[in-house]
């Protein structure tokens, strides 16, 4: 079986895990083997340890659940999303988390250090966590990665195993193959201590994190859409994104203000996130003017918490029609029987016992047999199981929904009547200065969270070419080569610039003038050669000794070339005849073929008077 590789999250804000439990990939047990029974039992393990961290936390979006996947849970997962890659069905079996995090990005860091934990706490449990940008973990302790590490390099290996990361930079052939190893010899692929470092200081701000994330607002609400919050406090969370990113054509339901009416109002504490609370105070929608809520003028002291009073009862009109609208729904679909249900999926069905007719199910079993009819109803049944199953865990909106609309329902005139106390009794709101940064602030923050790049940046620009010479030097070499670590996080934007098309800039006079300053050299060859050089000009100012060294280098010079003539004229000769010698020499031993001394003179010895014209190759007599 080949390594299936996990494909990146295609949707944003969406993060998954994977854990694989020790009997997920033990050589002693097989995939086949583990059922949804099996994980369930390791879920309940799940679940009972992080229960402690869970309570009174408000989820952004989804919830934390454990789902378990087998190999025909996968396949049928594919067939009903229409899905036409099968081969991530080969995949182990695990245990499965999906969570939309949307615009609170807490929410997925929280789930990290959960994996972190439960890996701990658990044996042999390996996890791997991905969201749409990948493998965000090494994102995050991008800085501290040997140079090696890139995303061609890392994906699809990098796992949190006992409470730590590991990068498995070995392939492999199967996905059971690398759990194997990386559990049998885990220090061969844990990350540096710097990594560590940087990702436990990310995650081990949890669990107090949960509490600083919380903020205490002042709301003036209606009575019943207290009760609602008094009885599930983290709805909060649902109703405040479902103003927020409501239309006006979801909003014309709040006219009218039927569940939530405007004239019987209190003012309570009301806590939620500190993300909630920032897009509850910009969004703009404050209620129909006709519904008569009364706004006070924006100087009033009270003017925010009855805006937000206003939205939260908007965001649960809303709610309520939208859960009445698909209990409508739901109740047409229960009208169909079980055979109009079979004939809507029996598309599905059929493609459902095709598939594991290819994948050998069914053991090339002849159709219609006692063995072949036992197998086909087992998979029958756990597709209508799994099918049930499906339906009945439907959208977190929709529960949600039906959640207000129950809770809508149940509400008691003495429930209401509990509501009505003495506003001075209310413990004081949270102040919200934290919604205002100002510059200083952010840079403070930016510094501690990536130090002070801009001191960096200026000391590395100071620097002479000499000594990031010296510091290449310095530097330790590995099978990629050499590499400034230091230079990394601050040039890479230059390296990678997808707007320079690869160009590379060199400027030759710079380099030679920085040259020059490193080897305090000069070129020689040019007038006035050793100007600007450290020993400075020759004769300094002094010009009269300048001037006498021209006039004996001058005579000095005629002196050597009448010399160098008189030997010349006497030499010519001998040096002729032994040069025409040698090189007839080599022509004829050449034989008129390619040699060196043809290939090299050619046709340019014709002009030499040749004492023995018999001796030259053909192709160069004329």
């Amino acid at each position: 079986m080949a390594y299936t590789k996990i494909l990146k999250v295609k949707e944003d804000d969406v993060l998954e895990c994977f854990l694989y439990p020790k009997i997920c990939y033990a050589k002693s047990s097989s995939s086949e083997t583990i059922t949804e029974e099996i994980l369930s039992r390791e879920i309940e393990k799940f679940n009972e340890e992080i229960t402690p961290y869970l309570e009174g936390y408000i989820w952004h979006n989804d919830n934390l659940i454990f789902y378990p996947r087998t190999k025909r849970a996968l396949l049928l997962e594919k067939l009903v999303e229409n899905s036409t890659i099968v081969e991530e069905c080969s995949t182990l079996p695990h245990i499965y988390v999906r969570l939309r995090f949307d615009e609170d990005i807490s929410d997925e860091w929280f789930v990290v250090f959960l994996m972190f934990k439960l890996t701990q706490i658990f044996d042999g449990l390996i996890a791997k966590v991905i969201d749409s940008d990948g493998e965000f973990l090494l994102i995050e302790a991008a800085n501290a990665l040997p140079p090696w590490a890139n995303p061609e390099t890392c994906e699809n290996h990098v796992f949190v195993y006992n409470g730590e990361l590991h990068v498995v930079r070995e392939k492999y052939e199967t996905l059971l193959d690398l759990l194997n190893n990386l559990q049998e010899r885990p220090y061969l692929f844990k990350a540096s201590e710097k990594v560590q470092d940087i990702l436990k200081k990310r995650i081990n701000t949890y669990p107090n994190e949960i509490e600083r994330r919380h903020h205490k607002a002042r709301v003036f609400l209606p009575e019943k859409a207290v009760s609602i919050l008094q009885q599930e406090p983290r709805l909060i969370a649902l109703i405040i994104r479902t103003i927020c990113h409501s239309d006006p054509l979801e909003r014309k339901v709040c006219r009218a203000m039927k569940y939530f009416p405007p004239e019987q109002r209190i003012m309570v504490n009301v806590k939620m996130t500190k993300c909630l609370y920032a897009m509850a105070n910009h969004c703009r929608y404050t209620g129909d003017p006709r519904t008569g809520w009364n706004i006070p003028p924006i100087t009033y002291s009270k003017y925010n918490a009855h805006v937000l009073g206003i939205k939260i009862a908007c965001g649960l009109e809303m709610l309520i029609a939208r859960a009445n609208e698909e209990h409508r729904k739901k109740e047409k679909r229960s009208l169909l029987n079980d055979s109009e249900k079979l004939k809507t999926n029996e598309d599905i069905l059929n493609a459902y016992l095709s598939r594991l007719e290819v994948n050998g199910y069914f053991r090339n079993l002849l159709k219609d047999s006692e063995e072949y009819v036992k197998l086909s109803n087992a998979a029958k049944d756990y597709y209508f199981k799994y099918f049930d199953l499906r339906s009945s865990i439907t959208d977190v909106h929709k529960s949600d929904a039906e959640k207000i609309l129950e809770a809508w329902e149940n509400i008691q005139s003495n429930d209401i009547e509990l509501h009505a106390q003495d506003e001075a009794a209310l413990s004081p709101a949270d102040n919200d200065s934290w919604l205002n940064v100002d510059p200083v602030q952010l840079e403070i923050f930016l510094n501690e969270k990536w130090g002070n790049v801009k001191s960096k940046k200026h000391e590395q620009e100071s620097l002479s070419l000499k000594e990031k010479v010296q510091m290449f030097l310095n530097q330790n070499s590995d099978i990629d080569g050499v590499q400034f670590l230091e230079d990394l996080s601050t040039e890479v934007d230059a390296m990678h610039d997808p707007e320079d098309n690869g160009k590379v800039e060199f400027d030759a006079d710079i380099f030679d003038s920085t040259l020059r300053g490193i080897l305090d050299l000069a070129v020689p060859g040019n007038e006035g050669e050793f100007e600007g050089s450290s020993e400075g000009s020759l004769g300094g100012d002094d010009e009269d000794k300048r001037n006498e060294m021209d006039k004996y280098m001058r005579l000095l010079n005629s002196e050597l070339q009448s010399q160098i003539e008189k030997e010349e004229d006497s030499e010519t000769n001998k040096s002729s005849d032994v040069v025409e010698d040698n090189l007839i020499k080599s022509i004829t031993e050449e034989a008129g073929g390619s040699g060196p001394t043809g290939n090299i003179i050619g046709r340019r010895l014709l002009h030499l008077q040749l004492q023995s014209p018999t001796a030259v190759p053909p192709d160069l007599q004329s």
